[in-house]
C-alpha cells in the first residue's frame, strides 16, 4: 500500500482554491500516477472526513527558457477534492 504523502504531494493555495474552500472544495497536487481511488483513500485519512466527489486535471511539461539554456518544466497532476457537507474543512 502507498503511503499518504505519496500520493498527496501539497496543497495548492492560490485565489481560485480559496474560493473553492467556500463551497467545500480542496485542491491539491497529487502524483501523476495516482489514480481517483487512492487519492479518495489518502484525502480521506488526511482530513478525516468523507469524500463525496474528485475532479483531476493533468498538467503536461512545458518548455521553459532562461537566456540561452533551454529546459522543460515537469508534469504536473491537480485533484480538486470535493468534501461531503456537514464535513469539518482544513484552514
Amino acid at each position: 500500500m502507498t503511503k499518504i504523502f505519496d500520493v498527496i504531494r501539497k496543497p495548492l493555495l492560490t485565489e481560485k482554491g480559496q474560493i473553492l474552500r467556500e463551497k467545500n472544495i480542496q485542491v491539491f497536487e497529487v502524483a501523476t500516477w495516482a489514480t481517483k481511488h487512492q487519492i479518495k483513500e489518502a484525502v480521506e485519512l488526511l482530513l478525516q472526513s468523507k469524500v463525496k466527489g474528485i475532479r483531476t486535471v493533468r498538467i503536461p511539461s512545458r518548455t521553459k527558457r532562461l537566456g540561452r539554456f533551454v529546459g522543460t518544466s515537469s508534469p504536473r497532476k491537480k485533484a480538486y477534492v470535493e468534501l461531503a457537507a456537514g464535513a469539518p474543512a482544513s484552514e
